[in-house]
């Protein structure tokens, strides 16, 4: 007989049920020793050490709730594992085993289940008797009433409730689980399984090419493989969400699930998380040498606010020192970035009336639009941005990086959306927009291509700051209002008290430090930069001198340039704090801005006829791709570079000095003489680009 104690708790494990109680005299084990529970006052017990006989006060719940508790001597007590098997069967069935437990209930205790108190057994089913005459007696009731079982079946009923309650009397094929697979051979299963998951990286095809695969591979082994039939039901049950069968693109996405909930990420204050990212576009637009072709959008979103800090076009494939041009517009507003003002005044004046509001409009729209300082970006890992020009311009502008999982674009989401966003609700309704496939593409996207990209990046700026930013986003909720959808402008107006940040205008040597970084030495004829000879007067007092700087230095000079300028690099002299532009020696014979790419090309071609590459040739060669380019490679490399901005503002000009004019008499001017205006001689070597912003 059980003595009397405080009280039990359950706590249920797999495969049965583990019971903790405690009663007065148990030996235990608690706290790193034994004990032995000499008494007890209302919630508490008085416990015995063993070893040191000293009498320590726990209180009960204290001590069924400690995992170094653990009784000597557990008490027996009924599996708890089918106590919801009633809630798994259909209604039926349900009510089927309701009616046996009254019946084996009266059976055992002599009354059905539910009786009030008192109530007095019918006399064939009275205790007394034998539980055989009592079982003879409801034999014959269920006869009589439709329900005829045989007395072997009554006593399994009988002992099934015995020893798993009510649960035990469910019709065991109502509950019984099903395999996956059935009697199918467990290994036959695992090779479904891994000709399935092997779907991911392939091009689609059917189920029977699994189900062939299968067959051969379990002939090698074999293997005893069921029917057709049987597999495809395999198959069926098998394919879950990973769309083994379906569309390649949607089963690489499926593939690219984290295998647990999405987490959600809350920044409190602007610029606090800034994830980075860039995509090719699904619109055609017009290269200068009037070809068609596609551009990458690259994008920098403020997660807290969803606000795009910037956002830049360039040919495909967007290159690092374009993601380091990229966060140095990001903190800053659109009129005081070098060359806006007058690219928007000429996009406005090439398209038709009403794309592009009036300049009134268009300030009160950017003034509404917030300038963010990113604090930390998460970016993928994409060449863009792990390479060194990207992450030396973040270390300039201190902020930190985060890179995200190989493969895996559920990490920067929210950027992903936007994506989808400027898809929908900008990029659809220009002429030359290709639709995001193939088969959603229409005709012939390219002959539609109307825009060039510069009049591409205007009106996108425009919809970012005029549209997408007073549109309210289902992400964006504040505290004192969760059911209203806020706009980034109203996020930001909610968040900006939490950490006012004031917008950076970076000068034209800020931007010079954000490109790229070689190291070279001042030679008596200048620096070579690639094979190129570039000079400046202000080389003189360096000519043949180390700059002192230390490794990686090692005596070598700063040059910083850009990939689509290369008529000029930027030389640190750190002595005296300014950059020094020197040009090509030849650049004056160029009919054009080259890139990199255009170097590269240029040098191909003359390697090709075997010769070696003087710089009059490579002229020739540089001028001959930007002009009439042959092959593709060369084509995208002249589209690019005229294309494509330079990364560094002008210098601006000095101010002219402000005379005040002379008080004399105004002298009239003959009607009969011609006006005749003479404009300035421009000096040898400084022409104006009409490709460069």
């Amino acid at each position: 007989m059980d003595r009397p104690g405080p009280g039990k708790v359950a706590d249920a494990q797999t495969g049965g049920c583990v019971v903790k109680s405690v009663r007065l005299f148990d030996f235990i084990q608690f706290d790193g020793g034994s004990w032995q529970v000499v008494a007890q006052d209302g919630p508490e017990l008085a416990l015995k050490n063993l070893a040191t006989n000293r009498i320590r006060r726990v209180r009960v719940a204290d001590l069924l709730i400690d995992d170094s508790y653990l009784p000597d001597d557990p008490p027996a007590l009924p599996s708890l594992d089918n106590a919801a098997a009633l809630e798994r069967l259909s209604p039926g069935a349900r009510d089927w085993v309701m009616s046996l437990h009254r019946h084996v209930h009266e059976v055992l205790h002599g009354i059905p289940p539910g009786s009030p108190p008192g109530t007095n057994p019918k006399p064939e089913y009275d205790l007394a008797n034998p539980l055989q005459v009592r079982i003879e007696a409801k034999l014959t009731e269920l006869a009589a009433r439709g329900m005829a079982m045989t007395e072997r079946t009554m006593f399994r009923h009988i002992a099934d409730y015995r020893a798993h309650g009510i649960g035990g009397l469910a019709d065991g094929r109502a509950t019984r689980e099903v395999r996956l697979a059935g009697r199918t051979d467990p290994r036959v299963l695992a090779l479904v399984e891994a000709e399935v998951s092997g779907q991911k990286d392939a091009s689609t095809g059917t189920r029977s090419r699994v189900i062939a695969r299968v067959r051969a591979v379990a002939a090698k082994a074999d293997l005893a493989v069921p029917s057709d039939a049987t597999l495809y039901r395999i198959l069926k049950k098998i394919e879950g969400s990973r769309h083994p069968f379906g569309n390649a693109t949607t089963r690489r996405t499926q593939g690219n699930r984290p295998d647990r909930p999405w987490g959600r990420q809350a920044p409190s204050r602007p610029g606090e998380l800034v994830e980075i990212d860039s995509t090719p576009m699904d619109l055609m637009v017009v290269y200068p040498d009037g070809s068609s072709g596609r551009v990458d959008l690259t994008v920098a979103l403020d997660i807290a606010t969803r606000t795009p800090l910037a956002a830049i076009l360039r040919p495909v494939a967007t290159k690092a020192v374009d993601a380091a041009v990229l966060l140095a517009r990001a903190m800053t507003p659109l009129p005081m970035q070098p060359g806006w003002d007058a690219s928007l005044s000429y996009t406005r004046s090439v398209l038709p009336p009403g794309m592009l509001p009036g300049d009134e409009e268009v300030r009160a729209a950017i003034a509404a639009k917030p300038v963010i300082v990113p604090e930390s970006i998460t970016v993928d890992r994409g060449k863009v941005f792990v390479g060194s020009t990207f992450t030396a311009a973040c270390e300039r502008l201190q902020i930190s990086i985060t890179k995200a999982a190989p493969r895996t674009p559920t990490d920067k989401p929210h950027v992903e959306r936007f994506f989808a966003g400027v898809n929908t609700g900008f990029t659809q309704y220009l002429a030359g927009y290709t639709g995001p496939n193939v088969v959603r593409r229409g005709k012939a996207p390219a002959a539609e291509a109307s825009f060039t990209l510069a009049e591409v990046q205007n009106l996108l700026d425009w919809w970012l700051v005029a549209v997408w930013q007073n549109r309210p986003h289902r992400g964006l909720r504040h505290p004192a209002m969760p059911k209203k959808d806020l706009t980034p402008n109203e996020a930001f107006a909610a968040l900006s008290s939490v950490a006012p940040q004031v917008p950076v205008a970076l000068s034209r040597d800020d931007y010079l430090a954000l490109l790229p970084m070689e190291w070279r030495r001042i030679q008596p004829y200048g620096i070579n930069f690639h094979g190129l000879h570039y000079d400046n007067p202000g080389f003189h007092p360096y000519r043949g001198v180390p700059s002192g700087l230390p490794s990686p230095a090692d005596g070598r000079w700063e040059v910083r340039y850009d990939p689509y300028r290369l008529q000029s690099i930027y030389v640190r002299d750190h002595e005296k704090g300014q950059w020094i532009e020197a040009k090509w020696t030849l650049s004056t014979h160029l009919v054009g801005p080259f890139s990199r790419d255009v170097l590269a090309a240029a040098k191909k071609a003359i390697d090709r006829r075997g010769g070696t590459v003087p710089g009059g040739d490579l002229l020739a060669e540089i001028n001959r791709i930007l002009t009439a380019p042959t092959g593709r490679a060369e084509r995208q490399a002249a589209q690019r570079t005229h294309a494509t901005p330079s990364a560094v503002p002008e210098p601006a000009a000095a101010p002219d000095a402000i005379t005040e004019p002379a008080a004399t008499e105004p002298t009239p001017i003959p009607a009969a003489d011609p006006v005749i205006i003479e404009f300035p001689r421009r000096r040898h070597g400084q022409r104006i680009d009409l490709l460069e912003d």
